[in-house]
């Protein structure tokens, strides 16, 4: 059986990842109080990752310079 993501859920995966968490948990965590968080750009081929606002949505990506970063927080659906 095999498990497919969504595309969020597969962002959230690579941030994780390209940040040096093993889980969203650990990730979580290392945000704890922080006014900042791990973001990735969404466009697809682009992982650019940055520190962004907990609450970042539309956030411009310096890789590829669309206004697609998203913070981890708000692609897990917590803010």
């Amino acid at each position: 059986m095999s498990l497919v993501l969504s595309n969020k859920g597969a962002k959230l995966m690579k941030l994780c990842e390209a940040e040096g968490f093993k889980t969203f948990d650990g990730l979580l965590r290392y945000v704890g109080g922080d006014s900042l968080c791990p973001a990735i750009c969404m466009t697809e081929g682009c992982d650019h990752t940055a520190e962004m606002e907990l609450d970042q949505d539309h956030g411009y990506c310096e890789a590829c310079g669309g206004n697609t970063m998203v913070s981890a927080l708000v692609l897990a659906e917590m803010t």
